[in-house]
């Protein structure tokens, strides 16, 4: 992938852009289950909630270690014992529970394989900015700990941490409109139940 289109400002415009075509989606459309299998709509919301607090708290998480430290140090405690990109691994949670508030399953599966198909070039191309950085010290830990899927036996972190207050302050910007995303979905549904938002097609 060309490095300019990992850049942080891209992968927000990015990120924008798929989240309006969600909302014109969900604007012009419903989720069938409403109707067919109401329990099922009720489960995929409730486990879409779930994931979006856990993608808060970790992303939080994230933030507190990483605030500061960047592009200057090579962080290997907190979330980042136990992978290697905690951030994007909550992201992934975050952006799955937003899909999954629909109470539909084609969007949440799209959602998965447009994440994959992006963001592993995405690591890619950071891990090997971090290797020219950090070089053999990168490499052990690259051995060691696994790039996305946290394994929780090797957590690890000290007892007191330096965290950056301003930088903090916008990680809590940042992953709060995973919740907001949430309640603009379920709104939306509900305009759809009164009829102020027309139905024109019906999704699963």
């Amino acid at each position: 992938m060309n490095p300019a289109y990992s850049a942080p400002g891209n992968r927000i415009a990015l990120s924008r852009f798929f989240m309006v075509l969600l909302f014109t989606t969900l604007t012009l459309s419903t989720n069938a289950w409403g109707t067919t299998l109401p329990l099922l709509g009720h489960t995929l919301s409730f486990v879409g909630w779930f994931l979006i607090a856990i993608a808060v708290m970790g992303r939080l998480w994230c933030g507190a270690h990483i605030n500061g430290r960047k592009n200057t140090e090579l962080v290997t405690v907190g979330p980042y014992s136990i992978c290697r990109n905690p951030l994007y691994f909550f992201s992934f949670l975050g952006g799955l529970g937003v899909m999954l508030v629909t109470k539909t399953l084609l969007i949440p599966l799209l959602f998965c394989v447009l994440f994959a198909l992006y963001y592993s070039t995405v690591i890619d191309s950071e891990e090997n900015t971090l290797l020219d950085r950090h070089g053999a010290a990168f490499q052990e830990y690259c051995s060691r700990v696994p790039r996305f899927w946290p394994q929780l036996n090797l957590f690890s972190e000290p007892e007191n941490y330096r965290v950056s207050a301003a930088r903090f302050r916008r990680s809590l910007g940042d992953a709060i409109w995973y919740i907001i995303a949430g309640g603009v979905i379920e709104f939306m549904e509900d305009l759809h139940v009164v009829g102020t938002l027309p139905t024109f097609v019906q999704i699963y």
